[in-house]
């Protein structure tokens, strides 16, 4: 917008007051994605990319990513996905290993998910294994039981 902004009834501007003139930020979430398959696209291989990748055609082979993979809701992944976080809005026939998974309302893994973090949204579909890395995940102790006696601590141990 050229020149300074009129307010509303008015002939004075926002600079004729000392207001502080605000833009308005479009967000655009597009330029997040630093590698995109499209719909009419189909790829047979091993895919491998450092950035974010939204997949919307086909792809059969594997899938390597540093970033986040998206799945969309028209794509058919025939492969093993391997990314930090992955989100499920179409079809994946294959494994998922990742920190994250999303599979929301129409999405669907036929195959087995490695995970930290697994969220299955009303709707999604997970057909196959769902394993929970360990080494991520903190232990909890065991319960005692009411009335079982006390196992000596280390230190008590050693000075008895």
């Amino acid at each position: 917008m050229e020149g300074p902004r009129a307010f509303a009834g008015s002939s004075r501007t926002a600079r004729d007051t000392g207001a502080p003139v605000f833009r308005k930020i479009v967000f655009d979430p597009t330029r997040l994605i630093d590698s995109y398959i499209s719909e009419n696209a189909s790829i047979k291989g091993d895919l491998k990319c450092d950035g974010n990748l939204r997949i919307e055609g086909l792809v059969e082979g594997t899938v390597e990513c540093m970033g986040n993979v998206i799945i969309g809701p028209k794509a058919t992944v025939r492969a093993e996905v391997r990314a930090r976080n992955v989100s499920v809005q179409g079809t994946v026939e294959g494994g998922i290993d990742g920190e994250r998974v999303e599979v929301l309302s129409g999405g669907r893994v036929l195959g087995d998910v490695t995970v930290v973090d697994l969220l299955l949204d009303e709707g999604g579909l997970v057909r196959g294994h769902v394993i929970m890395r360990k080494d991520e995940v903190p232990q909890v102790e065991p319960l005692r039981l009411a009335g079982a006696p006390q196992a000596p601590a280390a230190d008590e141990a050693t000075t008895a």
